[in-house]
């Protein structure tokens, strides 16, 4: 796969296309209890990566490519997968803008926040 460049922009890293993951591959990645990762060590910063697990209808923060961080909530579509910052990863449907915008964001980018004590 190829190195993930910045953008001409700077703020977003350009990626290779997402693919679909089924129901049963989006579980494989999952830790099976969302609850357990909050107990797992926190990010020391709100920009850091945190592989969590989100799940369909989670209220969760999302950060745009402008900086700025929204409340939304994953939406029902699929999830997605593809190259991260750091590794391959999931994308996370987020519905925002009092839902009229739908975006792919992922935790591995720092992207994407449980709305929670720990988020």
């Amino acid at each position: 796969m190829p190195p993930v460049k910045p953008s001409s922009r700077g703020a977003r890293p350009v990626r290779t296309p997402l693919r679909p993951v089924s129901p049963e591959e989006a579980e494989s990645w999952s830790d099976g209890d969302s609850d357990t990762t909050l107990f797992e060590p926190q990010p020391s910063d709100i920009n850091d990566p945190w592989p969590y697990t989100f799940h369909q209808h989670d209220i969760v923060w999302v950060r745009t490519v402008g900086g700025n961080w929204h409340s939304g909530r994953v939406s029902g579509l699929t999830t997605r997968k593809g190259q991260t910052r750091q590794k391959e990863g999931l994308f996370y449907p987020v519905l925002f803008n009092k839902d009229k915008i739908r975006k792919y964001f992922a935790p591995l980018n720092g992207e994407i926040k449980p709305d929670n004590p720990h988020g």
